[in-house]
């Protein structure tokens, strides 16, 4: 507790203020290293060779005994994907909290369009992903389980996942760059850090080398979650 000047026409009349701090913001902080780590586990777990499309019947065959291999892998390291895109989902709003009011309509469209393109980036790893898992382990022949797979990947809802997954995000990502570099609680190289960390981190390859790749992103994610959490006020006391 502190003692600040009323304002009153008393110079020394002091009146009590209370420090409190948004407990909102406290919990969203949580979320954009969370995003950051579960997508840089999901990735470094991804067994080498899965990150091509299975949109071709040449390209699932060599995809099937990678995933025949490595199936509890390919669940695992999906799974953490998905995780990681649902915190990345919240971890737009939780950034547009630092755009300030003046840049509310910018953070905001940002919020909404990345929560977006998150969720569906989820339903897609899932789709591939799983399915891929299972198809690789099911009792049926290779051109088969192929058949199969193709039909669902090249399907009208993958393909409408994929776009606004990739299309949404991109246009999430310049938003929130925008966002931030207009705010004053956030230094400029920041948004650039955060911006070319996630599309280079989106491009990273399965590996240990994916770890490198996303590190630039992950650095941008725990300072925005410095910036996020420390959201304090001062209100009088009656």
């Amino acid at each position: 507790m502190t003692l600040v000047d009323s304002k009153t026409d008393d110079p020394h009349d002091l009146r009590p203020v209370r420090n409190e701090y948004r407990s909102g913001p406290g919990v969203l902080a949580l979320f954009p290293p969370l995003a950051a780590a579960l997508l840089m586990l999901g990735e470094v777990l991804t067994p080498a060779g899965l990150d091509k499309p299975t949109t071709t019947v040449g390209a699932v065959l060599k995809a099937l005994p990678i995933g025949a291999a490595h199936s509890t892998q390919v669940y695992v390291s999906n799974l953490l994907v998905i995780f990681g895109l649902g915190a990345l989902g919240v971890s737009f709003p939780a950034i547009a909290t630092l755009a300030g009011e003046r840049r509310a309509v910018v953070g905001t469209a940002a919020a909404l369009l990345g929560g977006f393109a998150a969720f569906c980036g989820a339903l897609a790893n899932m789709l591939v992903g799983f399915n891929l898992a299972a198809a690789a382990t099911a009792h049926t022949t290779a051109a088969a389980a192929a058949q199969v797979l193709v039909s669902a990947d090249t399907s009208v809802v993958s393909n409408v996942l994929l776009i606004a997954y990739l299309g949404g995000g991109l246009v999430a990502i310049i938003l929130t760059v925008v966002a931030l570099w207009r705010s004053e609680m956030a230094p400029r190289w920041l948004s650039i850090l955060f911006g070319l960390g996630l599309v280079v981190a989106a491009g990273s390859r399965p590996g240990i080398t994916a770890a490198a790749q996303q590190l630039p992103f992950a650095a941008a994610m725990v300072i925005l979650a410095g910036r996020i959490r420390h959201g304090w006020r001062a209100t009088p006391i009656p």
